[in-house]
C-alpha cells in the first residue's frame, strides 16, 4: 500500500475530525507541510465530505457513490437528484458495472502534498468467484467545478477466470436543473448538435414496450420533442467524432467529457450510450449494438486495464457563454487544461496512465487513399490480431485520412498495435499487425489501400453505398429535425452541412407491412431493367432492415382503452396479412432482386460473385440465384435493428455461384433473400460481379470476408494481416 494511503487510513482510524489547509505527508524521513485549498472530513465513517473550493461533495466510502454535490456558484442548489434512491440513499453519481468484481471494499484517498488535487477511491480484492482486483477513483482538482473519474482492473497468477460486461458511470442530476440533453456529432450521419428536452410524460402500464423504451402516443410532450417513443438507444453515439455530451437547464449544465478516447473499446464504429432521459452516461465498455464483443480473461492470465480518466464538468450560462453550444465549447476547453495535470497525478500514474512526455507519434501514409471525400477514409490503431470492432484489451486510436491520404496519431502510448485502414464507399479493409510505437519517437508507416474487386470489369449492378450502414435505405434519414441546434457550428458542419440526419428511432415507429403492401410484404427490387420494367434506382424501395417477423411492441391502450398490453401492433397490422393478431407470427416474404445480363457480361468469367455487406446481423441468410441456394450461418450478432441503429457489427459475406446459374442474356434472373430469425439482417450494400477467378481466399489472398459457395465455407480470418 502506498505510504500516503497508509497515513490517511491511520488518520481516519484515529477519528481525525477534519483535514484541511495542512496536508501532512511523509517524505524522505521528514515531515513537511503544504498549503491546500482542498479539505476532507472523514469523521463520519458512512459519509466523507470533500471540498475543493467550487465543489462540496458527499461520498459514501462503503459503495463509492457521490450522493450529494453543491457548487459555490449556486450554493443552495443540490446538483444531484435526491428522489431516485435505494436503501443506501440517493444514487447520485455512481458506476453501473457488470464484471467479475467482488468485495469486501476498502476506501482510501491520496491528498497531493501541494494541495493540487485529491484522489479518493474504493477498492476490492480478487476472490475465488470474482477474478479481478479493482479500484474506482474520483479526483477533485483544486478550484475546478468538476469530478475526474477512472476505473482500474487487475488480474494475475492465482486469480480465477473473469469477464467484463459493462463499465459505465451514471450521473443522476437534479430533475429541475437539468431538463435538456445536448449531444454533438454523434455519427457521421449526425453532424452538428441536438438539444432535446427530457421532462417527458411517460405514463405507465403497457407503455414500456421494450427494454428502456416507452410508447408516448397520446401523451403531451414538451416543445422541441418530436418523437413518438422514448428510448435511450435513439441517442447512442458513434465514437468517430464523439468528445462530450451534456445535460442543461435554465441556469447551468453538466458535461461528460472524454479527454482521450484511448481507453474505449470497439473502435470508431462502436456506439455507446450517452443518455437515459436526463441521466448523463459515460460508457467505456459495453456490448450495446456490438453484442458479441467479449472481454474474457482466463484463470491466472496477467492483465491490467485502465478506463479513463473522464471528466464530469459543471458550468453556467453567463454573458460570455449565453448558449448551450458555448457551454459545450467551454467544457471541452476546460478538459484540455487538465491533460498536463494528469501527468503528475500520483494515483492515476500508479494505475497505468502514461504521461504525455512518455508517449509516441504515428504517421501513416496510405497510397490509394488520396482525394477522398471528407470523413470517408479512416485509420485505426487497436489490439493486435483482432478486428478493431472487437478491440477491448488495450488502447485504441483513430484518425480521419486527410486529402493526401495521411493521418498522424499524437500522444500514443508505446506498444504494439494493429493498423487498419478502410474507406467508406469502398469494399475491403487493409490490416497489418506489429506497428511498434516507441516513447519520444515517431513511427512512420506507409501502406496501400486497394478496393477489393473480384472481377476485372465494372460490377453488373450494386445497391447501397458500402459505408457500413443501412441509413441510405427507407426510414434511414430525416430532413432538418427540430432538435438541431442552429447555434452550433464546427469544421464538419461548415464543410458538409447537416440538414439531412440519420433518423435513429425505435423500430415500432414504422409499419413494415404497410410500407411494402404493394408486394404483400416483400421487397422487390429491379437492379437493372428487365423487359419493360425499368431499374428501380430508388433506395427507399429497399427497407433499412430485412425482418423475418415484424411485430414491434406498441401500447395497445391507444387503440383500445381496455387493452393495456404491449400488443398494440395487432390493431395497425394491415388486414391482408391475416386475422387480428396474425402479425405476431406472420413471416415476412423473401426479398427479391431482379436483373439481366448481356452476352458480353457473361463472357467476363466463370463465376457469379455477390458481395453482401451486412451492417447488422441477427439471423442466418440464405440467398438463391435462380433457385440455387447458398446459406450463410450468421455470426457476430448485433441488435442494432431493435436498438434504433443503422449499424452494429459490420461483416462482409461473399456468395459465389457458377456462371452457368445465370439465365440466358437478356432474361430475368432472380435472387431471393431469406432470413430465419425474427430480427433478420441489415444490409449495408450489395454488389454483383462476374469474375474469371474464384473469390475464395486462397485465390484472392484476402481474408476480410466470409466466403460461401456450393459445398464450401471459408470464414473471415481476423487474426492475420490483410494486405489488400
Amino acid at each position: 500500500m502506498h505510504w500516503v494511503r497508509v497515513l490517511m487510513h491511520l488518520a481516519s482510524k484515529l477519528s481525525m475530525r477534519f483535514l484541511s489547509v495542512m496536508a501532512t505527508v511523509l517524505a524522505a524521513s521528514s515531515l513537511t507541510c503544504a498549503q491546500s485549498s482542498i479539505a476532507i472530513d472523514t469523521s463520519n465513517s458512512n459519509v466523507w465530505t470533500i471540498n475543493n473550493g467550487p465543489l462540496t461533495v458527499q461520498w459514501m466510502p462503503g459503495n463509492g457513490r457521490i450522493f450529494s454535490m453543491h457548487w459555490s456558484a449556486f450554493p443552495s442548489q443540490e446538483l444531484v437528484d435526491q428522489t431516485n434512491r435505494d436503501r443506501n440513499g440517493p444514487k447520485g453519481f455512481y458506476m453501473d458495472n457488470v464484471a467479475s468484481l467482488g468485495g469486501p471494499t476498502t476506501p482510501g484517498y491520496y491528498l497531493d502534498p501541494n494541495g493540487n488535487y485529491i484522489d479518493f477511491w474504493i477498492a476490492g480484492p480478487a476472490s475465488s468467484n470474482a477474478g479481478f482486483s479493482w479500484s474506482w477513483h474520483d479526483v477533485l482538482f483544486a478550484n475546478d467545478p468538476g469530478v475526474h473519474i477512472y476505473f482500474v482492473l487487475d488480474h494475475g497468477p492465482g486469480d480465477a477466470a473473469a469477464s467484463v460486461g459493462q463499465i459505465q458511470w451514471v450521473f443522476r442530476g437534479d430533475l429541475n436543473q437539468f431538463t435538456n440533453t445536448y449531444d454533438v456529432n454523434t455519427g457521421l450521419g449526425n453532424l452538428g448538435a441536438r438539444a432535446v428536452p427530457t421532462n417527458l410524460a411517460f405514463g405507465d402500464g403497457g407503455r414500456n414496450v421494450q427494454d428502456a423504451t416507452v410508447d408516448l402516443h397520446g401523451l403531451t410532450q414538451p416543445s422541441g420533442f418530436r418523437r413518438s417513443f422514448y428510448t435511450k438507444y435513439d441517442y447512442s453515439s458513434y465514437e468517430y467524432l464523439h468528445h462530450s455530451q451534456g445535460v442543461y437547464g435554465a441556469a447551468m449544465a453538466a458535461w461528460m467529457v472524454l479527454p482521450r478516447s484511448e481507453s474505449l473499446t470497439g473502435g470508431p464504429t462502436k456506439q455507446d450510450l450517452i443518455f437515459t432521459n436526463n441521466l448523463l452516461i459515460m460508457e467505456a465498455y459495453s456490448n450495446h449494438l456490438d453484442n458479441q464483443i467479449a472481454f474474457n480473461v482466463p484463470q491466472d492470465a496477467v492483465l491490467h486495464r485502465l478506463y479513463g480518466p473522464f471528466y464530469l464538468h459543471f458550468n453556467a450560462f453567463n454573458p460570455a457563454n449565453p448558449t448551450a453550444a458555448s457551454l459545450y465549447a467551454e467544457a471541452r476547453a476546460a478538459s484540455e487544461q487538465f491533460k498536463p495535470l494528469y501527468d503528475s497525478e500520483v494515483e492515476l500514474l500508479n494505475s497505468g496512465y502514461v504521461r504525455s512526455t512518455r508517449r509516441g507519434e504515428v504517421d501513416v501514409q496510405v497510397e490509394g487513399a488520396q482525394g477522398l471525400a471528407p470523413l470517408s477514409g479512416w485509420a485505426v490503431l487497436s489490439d493486435p490480431n483482432t478486428n478493431f470492432q472487437y478491440s477491448h484489451a488495450g488502447r485504441e486510436y483513430w484518425q480521419n485520412l486527410n486529402p493526401a491520404g495521411l493521418a498522424t496519431f499524437h500522444d500514443v502510448v508505446p506498444g504494439a498495435y494493429r493498423l487498419s485502414v478502410y474507406v467508406l464507399g469502398e469494399w475491403g479493409e487493409f490490416r497489418t499487425d506489429g506497428v511498434q510505437v516507441k516513447e519520444h519517437s515517431p513511427t512512420h508507416v506507409s501502406v496501400s489501400f486497394t478496393p477489393e474487386l473480384f472481377g476485372s470489369f465494372a460490377p453488373i449492378w450494386s445497391i447501397g453505398a458500402s459505408d457500413r450502414s443501412s441509413h441510405e435505405f427507407l426510414h434511414g434519414t430525416v430532413a432538418n429535425p427540430i432538435e438541431l441546434d442552429p447555434n452550433y457550428t464546427d469544421q464538419y458542419v461548415n464543410r458538409l452541412g447537416n440538414p439531412l440526419q440519420d433518423d435513429r428511432e425505435f423500430w415500432g415507429n414504422w409499419n413494415y407491412w404497410t410500407d411494402f403492401a404493394t408486394n404483400q410484404g416483400a421487397v422487390v427490387y429491379y437492379a437493372t431493367s428487365v423487359g419493360g420494367t425499368p431499374a428501380t434506382n430508388d433506395l427507399t424501395q429497399w427497407n433499412y432492415n430485412q425482418w423475418h417477423i415484424f411485430h414491434p411492441g406498441l401500447y395497445a391502450g391507444i387503440y383500445n382503452t381496455a387493452d393495456q398490453t404491449t400488443d398494440g401492433y395487432n390493431y395497425v397490422c394491415p388486414s391482408y396479412v391475416g386475422l387480428f393478431g396474425a402479425c405476431a407470427t406472420a413471416l415476412v416474404p423473401d426479398w427479391q432482386v431482379h436483373f439481366t445480363t448481356t452476352s458480353d457480361q457473361q463472357a467476363q468469367g466463370r463465376y457469379v460473385v455477390l458481395s453482401v455487406g451486412l451492417a447488422d446481423t441477427e439471423a442466418d441468410l440464405t440467398i438463391s440465384l435462380n433457385g440455387t441456394p447458398l446459406n450463410w450461418t450468421g455470426i457476430h450478432f448485433a441488435d442494432a435493428d431493435v436498438r434504433s441503429g443503422f449499424s452494429g457489427t459490420y461483416q462482409w459475406v461473399v456468395f459465389q455461384w457458377p456462371a452457368s446459374s445465370l439465365n440466358t442474356p437478356g432474361a430475368d434472373n432472380i435472387l431471393t433473400f431469406h432470413v430465419d430469425k425474427t430480427q433478420g439482417v441489415m444490409y449495408d450494400a450489395l454488389r454483383m460481379e462476374i469474375a474469371s477467378n474464384s473469390a475464395a481466399h486462397e485465390s484472392t489472398g484476402w481474408n476480410d470476408y466470409e466466403f460461401v459457395a456450393s459445398g464450401t465455407f471459408e470464414p473471415a480470418n481476423d487474426t492475420i494481416n490483410n494486405p489488400n
